[in-house]
């Protein structure tokens, strides 16, 4: 290589390593507005004409979203999470290693009930996991209002929850995953975002 062509070849390198570099920066600032963004502009929460709190029209919808599901996403387990309102569609998965279960879905936790037993079903999920928005985690939890409706299919039955309560509290607060006299279903994850501080939880009743 001439010395002419070697620096030419030095100026292209630099300046796609610069571009590279800008890149990443830009990436790394709009990633944790991202999900709200596509929420706000493109997510479900754009479609007006849906009233997360009707119970007739999100059956409806969570009817198409069952329907649609490949054979494949039935392998893992058939039990599923379906909260239309902020896209979450989510594989419930048992396992005694939580980090497991988290890498796969929603991870019930192997102390609290089911929804076939009453009392309380807790399901945790990672608040951000790969390229966001995703349905697998619980990215926009924080969307979630009193009223809203949560949908859960559970040994081929789906149940529905509506939203009683949210709150953060303390990552150390345990009183979350106890067991309570009516059925009920809890919800948590981390926050802020990106960080373990704190959780994130959503308290729901089941509907009759």
């Amino acid at each position: 290589m001439t010395p002419i062509n070697k620096n030419k070849f030095l100026k292209a390198l630099v300046s796609a390593l610069e571009l590279l570099a800008m890149a990443i920066i830009i990436y790394l600032l709009v990633l944790p507005i991202w999900p709200a963004l596509i929420y706000k502009f493109a997510g479900p929460g754009r479609n007006s004409q849906i009233d997360w709190q009707n119970l007739a029209a999100v059956k409806e919808r969570t009817g198409q979203i069952i329907g649609r599901l490949p054979a494949a996403a039935d392998n893992l387990t058939a039990n599923r999470l379906i909260i239309t309102k902020i896209g979450v569609n989510a594989p419930i998965v048992e396992s005694k290693n939580p980090a497991d279960g988290l890498s796969q879905g929603a991870w019930k936790t192997p102390e609290s009930s089911t929804p076939d037993k009453g009392g309380n079903t807790v399901i945790t999920g990672h608040r951000f996991k790969y390229l966001p928005p995703n349905n697998l985690t619980f990215f926009l939890l924080d969307k979630l209002t009193s009223g809203d409706l949560i949908a859960l299919r559970w040994q081929n039955q789906v149940y529905y929850y509506r939203v009683k309560e949210t709150k953060v509290v303390p990552a150390a607060e345990i009183s979350i995953l106890e067991p309570t006299a009516l059925p009920t279903l809890t919800l948590y994850t981390c926050d802020p975002i990106f960080s373990t501080a704190n959780r994130l939880v959503v308290v729901a009743e089941l509907l009759p």
